[in-house]
């Protein structure tokens, strides 16, 4: 099992490097990987091995930027130099049927290593014919997108180290920043991706951005401090209309808060609820339409609670229209910034001792 695992990874690495030095591509995901066998002291394809390697054909059929890696043994019946030479047999006679089905030659590698390699105990009938092999290999090829940036503090412009997430639909990771706050991740090309940035005693930001072709992309990515007085829109709250039910789009976006919250334990909070009602004055207002803005900041409040963010943290209130960024909304835009749920900050504890020694620190260096 130890040897099975190890020809694995060396195999992996070893098309990896071969793709790296001969395409642009920079990733490769394995599709198919089989075996086929061969009768002792032989070289040509039995009928059950042509069956094999047909199915890895049709696995080709419809998709681009494939590689096929042959790798092939045998058993240690013989000498060496023999093995090695028919072992490389072998694999030029999975390589020419794949040639015979139109997989071009240009796709295909080759490795051979005689009777070095076997994965099962020469001793036996058994073993040996499972060591007279040759393992297929199907890559897919996948060119990147390199995505570099930068947190920086929103007032003084300074890089800072910070903790940056990733997630697309099917993949998530993350990365702690350099101490300048400098980043690096490579994405599959043409990939939507969602970038969440944390950072303890700063307001945390979320962007989207589509990795498009071989352009690297440079963003830098300002993070507001957490002082009294501070409000921020939280991003991406989309609501059902005229409800205080979020969209399906937008749950994501409530862990996102929990973690804030989290990160910063002294921070005490109001979460603000506004709609959008323009040319309506706050007086007219009716009482469903107050409801409906306090119950929108209640339902980020309710789900903060019930994942065990103290009640003494957290206050709620509906702003009704009162605070409407376009009180003459002229497009959904507009109307869409209107409504809206915000974080007010209303007392933090450490935060100003943190950045006093922050600063000694500073002033020793």
């Amino acid at each position: 099992m130890l040897q099975k695992t190890y020809c694995t990874l060396f195999l992996f690495f070893l098309v990896k490097i071969a793709i790296a030095q001969s395409s642009p591509f920079d990733s490769i995901d394995l599709l198919v990987q089989k075996n086929v066998y061969f009768d002792f002291g032989k070289y040509n394809l039995t009928s059950e091995s042509e069956n094999v390697l047909l199915s890895i054909v049709d696995s080709c059929v419809g998709k681009t930027n494939l590689k096929l890696h042959i790798e092939a043994h045998t058993d240690d019946i013989g000498t060496n130099e023999n093995n090695y030479t028919l072992s490389k047999q072998r694999s030029q006679a999975v390589k020419n049927f794949f040639a015979q089905h139109q997989i071009p030659t240009e796709n295909i590698t080759t490795s051979v290593f005689g009777e070095s390699r076997p994965v099962a105990d020469n001793t036996s009938d058994n073993g040996r014919q499972q060591n007279r092999r040759a393992t297929i290999s199907l890559f897919l090829k996948k060119k990147m997108t390199a995505i570099k940036g930068q947190i920086v503090d929103k007032k003084t412009g300074e890089g800072m180290k910070g903790k940056v997430i990733f997630h697309t639909k099917s993949h998530k990771d993350s990365v702690i920043t350099a101490d300048n706050g400098f980043f690096e991740k490579s994405v599959e090309e043409n990939t939507v991706l969602g970038i969440d940035i944390y950072k303890k005693d700063y307001f945390f930001e979320t962007q989207m951005i589509k990795a498009k072709g071989k352009n690297t992309v440079v963003m830098t990515i300002p993070l507001l401090p957490i002082e009294v007085g501070e409000k921020v829109t939280i991003k991406n709250l989309y609501f059902v209309g005229n409800r205080a039910i979020l969209l399906p789009k937008s749950k994501p976006e409530l862990p996102k808060i929990l973690k804030f919250m989290q990160l910063n334990p002294d921070l005490k909070i109001e979460i603000a609820g506004h709609i959008n009602k323009p040319f309506v004055s706050s007086s007219k207002l009716k009482l469903r339409e107050w409801t409906l803005s306090t119950n929108r900041a209640k339902l980020v409040y309710d789900y903060l609670i019930e994942n065990n963010i103290a009640a003494d943290r957290l206050k709620f209130k509906g702003y009704g229209n009162t605070q409407m960024k376009f009180p003459r909304a002229k497009n959904e835009r507009e109307q869409a910034m209107n409504r809206r749920v915000e974080i007010h900050v209303l007392e933090v504890r450490n935060i100003a001792k943190s950045k006093l020694e922050k600063s000694k620190s500073k002033s020793k260096t």
